[in-house]
């Protein structure tokens, strides 16, 4: 009988019993500790509206930030908080300086409302984006050749996932942002992935745009995330909300959103208390125990050899479909027919012309979760 580290932890959460979860890497899910610290701060703000958003709000806002820098290994004034990295990737695309004549290199792993975002912000000004082609098993220091090799004379900014979503891999940011430093050009990280399953030194780093999610691996509400823009852009680079603290230094411009429910970034911090009860390390490997056995399970119904995998130290791993029968609508079908007839919550992702399930490990996995995605997978597709 396979048992899984942390087995005790599945009772922290209130998500539906008969539905099979493995899909964390998408929305996330709350612990009942964070969700009753969320409530408290919502029902403190309809107890006393005015005192809240007048007297209480912005120094609870810095707090929380200062807090969730820290776990970041920022100081407070380094770090803004954002709903998303959406929000944040637009944020830098539209207050970025470019002109006409300019291209910006995306990697063809981004996810899709990233690139939306670069083209939105730099079409308009003349400039093109450059979607790069890198192969799903490419090793490290072939990247970064890949990249320097489509660097020329016009690129002003490469743009990076540290964790793909569509792929689940990692790419080699502290090499590529040393590159992009060596030629002269910004980069982006989309780090949607990476808070909660990494300890980035982004003062190493040093990107000029670094954006995470806190609702996916850090399992803070929806709509807590963490933008930090690097000194030279401060000041260029300003919040798409205009409000009262417009004049405001960087970040104190950013907290303030006018009338909007703040409890996600005020709750955040309750989050990352709660997995220091058990220990990040500890919480990290218990995830990627539960992926790899599902992930495992699914290879051997589908025949899919470890050559076909790229392993990575996530909580998140891909499986190939070979055999999808009807392409695009095949896939949609079936992640359809997992959901309403299985009772199985799992991402098909599409990269290129392939197929994959991307399976999630989390606390409240259990092996009967994987094994009724094998099973599932038996029936349909072998």
């Amino acid at each position: 009988m396979t048992t899984f580290d942390l087995v005790e932890a599945k009772s922290e959460w209130s998500l539906d019993p008969d539905v099979h979860h493995l899909n964390h890497g998408s929305y996330g899910a709350l612990p009942r500790v964070v969700y009753a610290e969320q409530k408290r701060w919502q029902e403190e703000v309809h107890r006393n509206p005015v005192g809240f958003y007048a007297r209480v709000s912005r120094p609870a806002v810095a707090d929380a930030r200062g807090k969730i820098a820290k776990f970041l290994g920022q100081e407070a004034d380094q770090i803004v908080l954002v709903r998303n990295t959406t929000e944040a990737a637009t944020t830098t695309m539209r207050g970025f300086p470019f002109k006409s004549g300019d291209e910006v290199i995306v990697l063809d792993h981004e996810y899709g409302a990233i690139t939306y975002a670069v083209k939105r912000g730099l079409e308009p000004a003349g400039g093109k984006v450059v979607e790069l082609p890198v192969p799903r098993l490419t090793a490290d220091e072939e990247v970064v050749k890949i990249v320097e090799a489509a660097i020329n004379a016009k690129t002003v900014m490469l743009v990076v996932d540290h964790v793909t979503s569509g792929t689940a891999r990692t790419f080699p940011i502290f090499e590529l942002s040393a590159l992009c430093k060596k030629h002269g050009i910004a980069i982006t990280v989309d780090a949607s992935h990476a808070p909660g399953n990494f300890d980035t030194d982004l003062d190493a780093l040093d990107a000029d745009f670094w954006f995470g999610n806190l609702h996916k691996w850090v399992s803070a509400p929806q709509g807590a995330g963490v933008f930090r823009i690097a000194p030279r852009w401060q000041g260029i680079v300003q919040s798409l909300v205009v409000s009262w603290n417009e004049f405001e230094p960087y970040p104190l411009q950013f907290d303030m959103l006018g009338t909007v429910d703040l409890s996600p970034w005020l709750a955040a911090p309750r989050a990352i208390e709660f997995y220091e009860t058990f220990g990040w390390d500890r919480v990290r490997k218990a995830h990627q125990q539960r992926m790899r056995y599902g992930r495992d399970l699914v290879m051997a119904e589908l025949g899919v050899g470890t050559d076909e995998l790229r392993e990575e130290n996530l909580p998140m791993g891909v499986v190939p479909i070979h055999n999808m029968q009807g392409g695009v609508d095949g896939l949609i079908a079936l992640g359809r027919k997992l959901s309403s007839e299985y009772k199985i919550e799992v991402p098909t992702t599409i990269f290129g012309d392939k197929y994959f399930f991307r399976i999630s490990g989390h606390l409240y996995n259990t092996p009967a979760d994987y094994e009724a995605l094998a099973m599932a997978v038996r029936k349909e597709l072998t």
